[in-house]
């Protein structure tokens, strides 16, 4: 009893939010604590921080003990969500570890030495590290899910393109690179002038020109402002400038995108709890309407729909509109009707209207065709049987006929 009882608070809904609040509250209280802690001498923090930290810690372990005692560290470690349970443990783990480094560096806080200023700026990190535990709200975040599951599903996409990208920094580089490393030596030998400081400092090597190039197709460097030194260079590096902005921009850039933009849609589409998050808010959202359908329906506040109800509302072209869209077809509403009174009791009521509109909405589904095709499979076997059994009777019968035919005249011949 106290196990099963256990097992129900952990699984609860109001115990998984009440840990998700814990979760921003003390993500929040990080980021109070350095800015409270900034203004103190090096080391301190306020004294209030450490006893809610204390709380939030023996919070944290506590679930994931009772986790581990309640379903067991194998179901726990390599159950039906094994990367997320992995993940709380290790952080709970980091967080035990940091609150008992942290006591005893105040114990041994007589005398400040380089050592325990050490172990204090660890502690520093492993609690930040702490508010990483955030990310479990993607479990319980649709939305949020769907954009980083979105993001993570595109970095093979990102990978390659960088690669792309590289090669063409890389390519245009060593032409731009070569032309004003050319024009730079001949000033110098020919005028004894040196090579321009704009020139020095956008395309004075190879790595400073990809530098140039990534900057200006990313924002950090207008495009004019690096062509502009290249004028008196000559037209093989200006040309080269112009040719990389529109091959990149123009063509590379927006096919990125749309890849990138393809394959997040598609990661979306294939990841089984966000359709299924989806799902269920689409079912709930179909359940409310059809109650609120069924009270408009439901004129006389009986809590059931007759026929005549039904019928009179379907005259509405608001309702009719309403259930045409669902895909339900209310040319025949005693069809319709006979077909949502599943009890057979001539009346209608809200489970049997919800539940009956649901099955009927949209066309016909796997599982429906499926059903009707083993149906008729047995239908149709049962019909096989039932033939072979009236074969076999007519035999019986014919087969009795030729047996009581000869008597009647055996007896009239009599013996001669």
């Amino acid at each position: 009893m106290p196990e099963a009882w256990m097992q129900r608070i952990l699984l609860s809904r109001s115990f998984t939010y009440t840990i998700l609040a814990l979760i921003l509250m003390n993500l929040v209280l990080l980021g109070i604590e350095v800015d409270v802690a900034s203004g103190m001498p090096y080391g301190e923090s306020p004294a209030w921080f450490a006893e809610i930290n204390l709380l939030i810690v023996f919070v944290f372990i506590c679930e994931v003990l009772g986790m581990i005692s309640c379903f067991g560290a194998r179901k726990f470690f390599c159950g039906r969500e094994p990367w997320w349970n992995i993940f709380d443990f290790c952080v709970v783990v980091l967080s035990a570890l940091e609150v008992t480094a942290e006591f005893f560096v105040e114990l041994a806080t007589s005398d400040m030495d380089t050592a325990n200023l050490r172990v204090m700026r660890f502690v520093r990190i492993a609690r930040t590290l702490r508010g990483v535990r955030v990310i479990r709200l993607l479990r319980y975040i649709g939305s949020l899910r769907t954009i980083i599951f979105s993001i993570v599903s595109t970095m093979g996409s990102l990978f390659w393109t960088l690669v792309l990208l590289v090669l063409i920094f890389y390519c245009f580089s060593v032409i731009i690179t070569q032309s004003v490393a050319d024009y730079c030596r001949f000033e110098l030998f020919m005028h004894e002038n040196s090579c321009p400081d704009e020139l020095a400092q956008h395309w004075g090597s190879v790595g400073q020109s990809m530098l140039t190039l990534f900057l200006a197709i990313s924002g950090g460097l207008s495009w004019g402002e690096a062509l502009h030194p290249l004028r008196p260079v000559g037209a093989t590096p200006y040309v080269s400038v112009m040719i990389y902005v529109v091959i990149t921009v123009f063509a590379i850039l927006n096919v990125v995108t749309g890849v990138f933009c393809n394959t997040a849609i598609e990661s979306a589409g294939a990841d089984r709890e966000i359709a299924i998050m989806k799902q269920m808010k689409k079912q709930d959202q179909q359940v409310e309407t059809l109650k609120e359908i069924f009270e408009e329906i439901d004129v006389d506040s009986s809590h059931t729909i007759t026929f005549a109800e039904l019928k009179e509302a379907f005259t509405c072209a608001k309702m009719e509109s309403f259930m045409k869209s669902m895909g339900i077809s209310t040319e025949d509403v005693w069809t319709l009707f006979m077909t949502v009174d599943a009890d057979g009791s001539g009346e209608i009521s809200i489970e049997e209207f919800v539940h009956g509109c649901m099955q009927l909405q949209g066309p016909a589904r796997g599982l429906q065709v499926a059903r009707m095709n083993y149906e008729n499979t047995v239908m149709r076997a049962d019909l096989n049987k039932m033939r072979e059994e009236v074969v076999k009777f007519q035999t019986e019968m014919r087969a009795s006929q030729v047996v009581r035919s000869p008597l009647p005249y055996i007896l009239q011949s009599g013996p001669s």
